[in-house]
């Protein structure tokens, strides 16, 4: 019975009244279209959309968003130069090359204990992640040969450099 009626209701003409009240809707739908202003093309709304919207610091597209973060590297890479370079000034070449042998040695070794100390840590941790889930077992196989084959990539790919060697006076 539903069927029937939906199917007579498609069929059936719109009455007189029903186009009557259509056409003063679209006539009131057109009297708010036209009040307002006429529609902004695309190219003037993207132009005023970015005029208007607040700005992100992370953009280029204002430079002086970029002075303090600039300044702030080049104070940090004068200091470090002034740092490096203090000891050449007041101890000599040879003091100064044996004191920065001796800071990167103690910067190296300082980690090499705590890095050693972490590996038994590091082998149970990866015992029980594996003992607990066996579905983790493929992933971490395949990460690992990912790794390592990105590793031998790299390194096959470095090896193939050209290198120069001096011989004498001139390049090989």
């Amino acid at each position: 019975m539903n069927e029937r009626t939906a199917t007579n209701q498609d069929d059936l003409q719109p009455s007189t009244e029903e186009l009557e009240l259509d056409r003063r809707m679209e006539l009131v739908l057109d009297r708010y279209v036209t009040a307002f202003e006429p529609p902004v093309w695309e190219g003037e709304l993207t132009a005023r959309v970015m005029a208007t919207r607040p700005f992100a610091p992370w953009e280029i597209r204002r430079a002086r968003a970029w002075r303090a973060p600039a300044l702030a590297a080049v104070g940090f890479l004068a200091a470090s130069l002034a740092v490096f370079l203090t000891p050449l000034w007041s101890l000599g070449p040879q003091t100064a090359l044996e004191m920065w042998v001796r800071v990167m040695a103690a910067g190296t070794a300082g980690g090499l204990p705590a890095l050693f100390a972490a590996v038994p840590t590091f082998a149970d941790a990866l015992a029980g992640a594996l003992a607990g889930t066996p579905g983790i077992r493929p992933a971490l196989a395949g990460a690992l040969l990912a790794s390592g084959g990105t590793f031998a990539f790299l390194a096959r790919r470095l090896s193939r450099r050209p290198t120069r060697v001096l011989v004498g006076e001139h390049r090989v």
